[in-house]
């Protein structure tokens, strides 16, 4: 089955051409600059012990004027048909997933700084951008146009988000205490949040009713249909939470990891302390609801990971993993659940058995991954690390090698 996989692999990427009916919707496209398929590393068997190597292709994609800048930014298009990224620079590159090519360049009267964050509109293929240049832009992808610009920032942008519905976006920057909510439209400044001290994250619900913004120890929910503050989340030790909001947005989980730890779920709609767990074993830093919304996931400073129903709080699987996890990801449909253990192979789960699939080779041991993601085809993992290539790989192929 190797080399059936690489055989399709080598069709597909290595006799790659652009035809009319390309450059009438892509009028950059280029074969220069598009992503390359590799031979990478898996494991896979039932256990570590009778585990099987072999070699499984995966796409890599750089800036080809200079491959010694890392990507500090990405995105996926909300079809996982387009993926953008940046690369320590003011370039945005743009790749077509279907065959790798560079769809293109965003450039021609962007930003003057690096790129620092990335935001797909869920409804279309228009990007935001935000730059240390202390502006957000929003891109027309198909033609390269700059639509909109968003100025008036008090310094570098740290993150930009589209709201789910797509009629909003909400810009940050570095050290900032303000959180701005724009048109998407008209780029109209609609409101500006204030906060008394800087902001370390910011997130907004599914359903694009509620923001949820991080300030030192505690989270704060506001309305965003009236700006107006719902609630303060805080636990009763003075640590700093780690947070994440249900897929459907009704509820938002909470941690700290002190010693215990304790897990808390609230209403998005309310702020209200609809459940607590105090779990027996000292917590990590992430957590994660399941797609569904049943169950969460926290990460253990004793390499492993647990999850409880996110109704009752009663445990339900616990994840062995060879080191503390600095990643976690669910695929959208919730079958897959993906770990990066601290400098080693990522790890790949049926979230149904709570069985490993694989163990993926993501680079050199000592590369530690910033971000992992599943596209929304929820059989594509992007990987994000230190050092090297932007990273895609397949999860179908890791089954058919199975």
């Amino acid at each position: 089955m190797e080399g059936v996989i690489s055989h399709e692999y080598n069709r597909t990427f290595a006799r790659r051409i652009i035809i009319a009916p390309d450059l009438a919707k892509w009028p950059g496209i280029t074969l220069d600059g598009a992503g390359r398929s590799e031979d990478g590393q898996v494991l896979i068997g039932p256990t570590k012990a009778e585990a099987q190597s072999f070699k499984m292709k995966r796409l890599a994609f750089i800036d080809s004027r200079d491959s010694s800048r890392l990507c500090k930014c990405f995105a996926s298009s909300a079809d996982g048909k387009l993926l953008a990224a940046s690369f320590e620079g003011n370039d945005i590159l743009v790749w077509r997933l279907s065959d790798g090519l560079l769809v293109q360049r965003l450039h021609h009267q962007g930003h003057t700084d690096e790129v620092s964050s990335l935001s797909f509109s869920p409804i279309d293929y228009t990007l935001v951008s935000g730059s240390n240049d202390k502006t957000a832009i929003v891109w027309n992808i198909q033609d390269g146009r700059v639509l909109l610009r968003l100025e008036g920032h008090n310094g570098p942008m740290k993150m930009v988000a589209y709201a789910p519905h797509g009629a909003l976006i909400s810009t940050h920057s570095v050290e900032g205490k303000y959180v701005e909510v724009w048109n998407a439209t008209t780029g109209e400044c609609l409101h500006t949040f204030s906060f008394d001290e800087e902001i370390s994250k910011f997130a907004i619900s599914a359903d694009s009713s509620r923001l949820c913004a991080q300030k030192g120890e505690s989270c704060l929910i506001y309305d965003l249909h009236t700006y107006k503050h719902i609630a303060t989340l805080r636990h009763h030790v003075d640590e700093k939470l780690h947070w994440s909001i249900s897929p459907q947005g009704d509820r938002i989980v909470t941690i700290t990891r002190g010693e215990p730890g304790e897990i808390k779920i609230w209403s998005m709609v309310t702020g209200e302390d609809l459940l607590t767990i105090n779990p027996p074993n000292d917590l990590s830093f992430n957590v994660a609801f399941f797609p569904d919304g049943a169950e969460i996931l926290t990460t253990r400073k004793d390499s492993a990971a647990t999850t409880y129903d996110s109704r009752t709080g009663q445990p339900r699987h616990v994840y062995s993993l060879p080191a503390e996890a600095n990643c976690v990801a669910y695929s959208p449909n919730g079958n897959y659940l993906a770990f990066r253990p601290m400098f080693r192979p990522l790890q790949v789960y049926d979230t149904k058995s709570a069985a490993l699939l694989a163990e993926l080779e993501v680079g050199r041991e000592q590369d530690a991954v910033m971000e992992i993601q599943f596209l929304s085809d929820s059989q594509t993992l992007v990987t994000r690390s230190d050092h090297g290539p932007l990273l895609l790989y397949n999860i179908r192929d890791v089954l058919r090698l199975r």
